[in-house]
């Protein structure tokens, strides 16, 4: 049974939050019928104050094991910060090992809606950037410097509530299915669930994904933005440590980072080699841009399937619940 659970993030709510809570109840529920005494440690919004609260308490009851869940957010509490307790910690979500769930995957499944996303391509990129994160500035900052802001679609947002650095226009109204969502907040909508204006994503060919956590690979955690292009048909490379390919073919997507030898020998899934890159494609006739995409529309085809399929297999891991573990 769950006797006691430490859950510093959203409220209960919220709709994305209503989600998560549903796959626990599922995968968990082996666990919260057996006799076993289970604490469970939610990792959004969980730092050092929470930690050292945590253990405190830990150190004062009985209880038989610990389930550390990273859904909403990457995962912050580790197996091994509760090593002292020599006692079995099992990791569900946004962790490597037999209880990955693509957390993200399964919001879109139930939330987004695909507009018509026909090619009418005369945009070189898009790259859509909110909440201001290190590497999202240090991408944003060397396409400013390259000159590559005005040949592409890009937005920055700010700290904050200070307007954003940079906008495009946008097509949702605020998202009420996160805290936090609506402008006031790093000056632009949290557009979670959708391809923002449609006219927009027509014109533009490539996707250049900044995803929450810069290695995506090691931190084993995606957001919704790694699933939009796909869902959106079209092809899109991931400003990450390795190009996120190792996450990627973990999960049965395929990248885009071989895909341009027609124009260039840069090995595409060194983030390094993003800002030139880019300086070639946008250098790149219309002409090639509409060729290459109806040239990529096999790859395409396939992600968006393969997501289909990702959702279905998570579903059924889900129904299937955890395996007792004592």
């Amino acid at each position: 049974m769950i006797t006691h659970t430490v859950d510093h993030g959203w409220g209960p709510e919220w709709p994305v939050k209503k989600i998560e809570q549903k796959i626990l109840d599922a995968y968990l529920l082996p666990l919260i019928t057996d006799a076993s005494r289970t604490v469970i440690i939610n990792s959004t919004w969980y730092g050092e104050k929470e930690h050292d609260s945590t253990l405190a308490w830990l150190r004062s009851h009985a209880w038989d094991q610990l389930v550390l869940v990273s859904m909403i957010d990457t995962a912050i509490p580790q197996p091994d910060w509760y090593s002292e307790f020599d006692r079995p910690v099992l990791a569900v979500g946004n962790y490597a090992g037999e209880h990955d769930i693509t957390f993200w995957a399964q919001v879109l499944d139930q939330y987004f809606v695909l507009p018509d996303v026909t090619a009418d391509i005369d945009t070189a990129f898009m790259c859509l950037n909110r909440k201001p994160h290190w590497h999202r500035q240090r991408l944003y900052d060397r396409m400013e410097a390259r000159g590559l802001l005005d040949h592409g679609m890009v937005s920055m947002g700010s700290d904050g509530e200070s307007p954003a650095r940079r906008r495009i226009t946008e097509f949702v109204a605020t998202n009420t299915l996160a805290p936090n969502g609506h402008a006031q907040y790093h000056g632009i909508v949290n557009d979670i669930v959708s391809l923002g204006d449609p006219a927009n994503w027509r014109r533009c060919f490539l996707n250049v994904v900044t995803e929450t956590v810069f290695d995506v690979s090691q931190c084993h955690f995606v957001s919704e933005k790694i699933f939009k292009p796909m869902l959106g048909h079209r092809p899109f490379l991931v400003y990450a440590a390795d190009g996120a390919v190792s996450w990627l073919d973990q999960h049965g997507f395929k990248n885009y980072t071989k895909d341009f030898g027609d124009i260039t020998e840069l090995d595409l899934s060194d983030p390094e080699n993003m800002v030139p890159f880019l300086e070639i494609l946008v250098t790149q006739p219309r002409s090639y841009l509409r060729h290459k995409i109806i040239d990529l529309q096999d790859k395409i085809a396939y992600n968006y399937d393969r997501f289909r399929e990702c959702v279905q297999e998570q579903q059924i891991k889900i129904e299937k619940g955890i395996a007792c573990q004592i």
